[in-house]
C-alpha cells in the first residue's frame, strides 16, 4: 500500500488553515472595480482570478447559517430548475431535501479534518448565491474507496474532491462559478495537494462544459452511481446515474498545462479543417498555453 500521510501534521495543518485568513479571490463590487466594497475596503482582484461586475459581498468561508443557505442554493439549483424539480416536489420533501442537504454540507466541510466551504452573498439580501466544498477522500483509481470494489486493482490514494458548486440563477453569467473553483483550487493547494477532481452526472452538459474549460477532463467513470431525484409524484427518492470523474493538475506552468490535455479530443479537432485555428483560438482565450 502506498504510503499514508502523517495524521497529526493533517490535522494541524487543516486547524491552522481554519484558524487564519487564507487569501481569496475579491469580487468585484457593482460599484466598479475602483469602488470600495460592503465593508468599506478598496476592491481589488486576486492576480488570475476571475471577478464580476454584480454587487456581491466578498467571498468568505461557511460558518454557522451559511450552510443553510448554501444548501437552499444548491437544492434550487440542481433538484428544482432540473426536469421540472420544482413543478412536482411537495412543501414537506423541498424541507426534506434541504434539511438533509445542510446536514450533509455540515458533515463533509465543518469538521476537524482537510474541508471547507466557500460561499458569496448577495449584498442587499445577504442570501447565499454561490457555493463550493472540497474535502479529501480516499479513491481507488478514479473511483471513491467507498464505491471502489469493482476496481480493487486501483492505485490507493488520497484526492482533494471539489463538490457543491452552485450558483443562484439571478446570479449566473456573472463569474462566480468561476471565482468559486479558482478559491477551492488554492484552497488544495494550501493542503499540499498539486491536483483536484469531481464526480459529475454524464448529462449534466452544462456542468461538463464548464469543467472542461477550467482545465478539468475525464478520468474515469461509474455507470451506476448512487444520487438523488424528484419523481413524477413529487417525492425525493434514490436513483442510479452514470457519473464522470474528472480531475485537474494544479501543476505550474508546461506541466500542469500538459497534463490538463485531452490529447484524443485535441488530435481529433487538430486534424480537422479548423485545427490551426483551434489552437489559435484555444491559446488565445487560455485554455490552451503557448509552448513558445
Amino acid at each position: 500500500p502506498p504510503p499514508r500521510r502523517d495524521r497529526a501534521a493533517r490535522t494541524l495543518r487543516a486547524s491552522s488553515l481554519r484558524g487564519r485568513h487564507v487569501p481569496l479571490p475579491r469580487l468585484l463590487s457593482g460599484r466598479g472595480a475602483s469602488g470600495a466594497g460592503p465593508s468599506g475596503a478598496r476592491g481589488a482582484r486576486t492576480r488570475g482570478a476571475p471577478g464580476t461586475t454584480a454587487a456581491f459581498k466578498p467571498m468568505e468561508r461557511a460558518r454557522g447559517q451559511d450552510y443553510a443557505g448554501a444548501a437552499a442554493c444548491f437544492v434550487d439549483a440542481f433538484f428544482l430548475r432540473r426536469d421540472g424539480g420544482g413543478d412536482r416536489i411537495t412543501k414537506g420533501e423541498l424541507s426534506y431535501l434541504v434539511g438533509a442537504q445542510k446536514k450533509d454540507l455540515v458533515k463533509r466541510y465543518n469538521q476537524k479534518s482537510l474541508g471547507t466551504m466557500f460561499v458569496i452573498k448577495d449584498e442587499e439580501t445577504n442570501e447565499v448565491v454561490g457555493c463550493v466544498g472540497a474535502e479529501v477522500q480516499r479513491f481507488v483509481g478514479a473511483t471513491p474507496a467507498r464505491r471502489s470494489e469493482n476496481d480493487a486493482n486501483g492505485v490507493v490514494a488520497d484526492r482533494p474532491v471539489v463538490a457543491n458548486l452552485a450558483v443562484a440563477s439571478s446570479a449566473r453569467r456573472k463569474g462566480l462559478a468561476k471565482a468559486l473553483m479558482f478559491a477551492i483550487e488554492e484552497e488544495a493547494k494550501e493542503w499540499g495537494f498539486d491536483e483536484t477532481v469531481l464526480i459529475v452526472e454524464a448529462n449534466n452538459k452544462s456542468a461538463t462544459s464548464l469543467y472542461k474549460k477550467l482545465g478539468y477532463k475525464a478520468i474515469g467513470t461509474e455507470p451506476d452511481a448512487p444520487n438523488l431525484k424528484v419523481d413524477e409524484n413529487g417525492k425525493v427518492v434514490e436513483a442510479k446515474v452514470k457519473a464522470v470523474t474528472m480531475r485537474k493538475s494544479l501543476k505550474d506552468g508546461m506541466a500542469g498545462t500538459i497534463e490538463n490535455l485531452d490529447i484524443a479530443e485535441v488530435l481529433a479537432k487538430v486534424a480537422g479543417a479548423g485545427g490551426i485555428a483551434y489552437l489559435a483560438n484555444g491559446i488565445a482565450s487560455g485554455t490552451i498555453e503557448s509552448p513558445f
